[in-house]
């Protein structure tokens, strides 16, 4: 007898455990484009070049040929990311590095475990697609969202 109810007590654990880690695995995924062009559309990436101007300004300033020199190449650099990465040539590690607090907000909002960037025909029945949410966190416009459709339009 208390083989059986050591046997049960097991079983229940195991289930309560299993349930728990299907929940667990419910997945936030984003679509990669949408959040590429609204990054860059976004006031995170515009305060990013409103520092480098500020830097090239006082560069030029100080007649500083060296640091000049570099921030052209971190300008040239920068654009060819963002080309790439657009195309999916490049990774967004620097997108997603921005959006990290985002990422723990929506996970624990949503109950996620993981937020990964992903198409729409990769999406599983336990995804949850929080590129609204996304694009809410980088104050997306009207503007970037109709750019973002018509972008997915002419890639169709």
């Amino acid at each position: 007898m208390k083989r059986i109810a050591a046997i049960l007590f097991l079983l229940a654990i195991s289930f309560t455990n299993f349930r728990s880690a299907a929940q667990e695995d419910r997945i936030g995924t984003f679509d990669r484009t949408a959040i590429v062009i609204a990054y860059y559309r976004s006031p995170q990436w515009s305060a990013m070049l409103k520092q480098k101007q500020m830097e090239m300004d006082e560069a030029r300033r100080a007649n500083n040929a060296a640091r000049i020199r570099e921030l052209n190449a971190w300008g040239e650099q920068a654009q060819e990311q963002a080309h790439n990465q657009l195309a999916g040539k490049a990774a967004i590690a620097n997108i997603l590095d921005v959006l990290e607090p985002a990422f723990e907000e929506i996970e624990q909002s949503e109950s996620l475990s993981d937020v990964v960037p992903i198409s729409s025909q990769e999406l599983k029945p336990r995804d949850v697609d929080v590129t609204d949410r996304l694009l809410d966190w980088l104050q997306a416009d009207d503007a970037t969202r109709k750019a973002i459709r018509d972008f997915e339009e002419k890639q169709d």
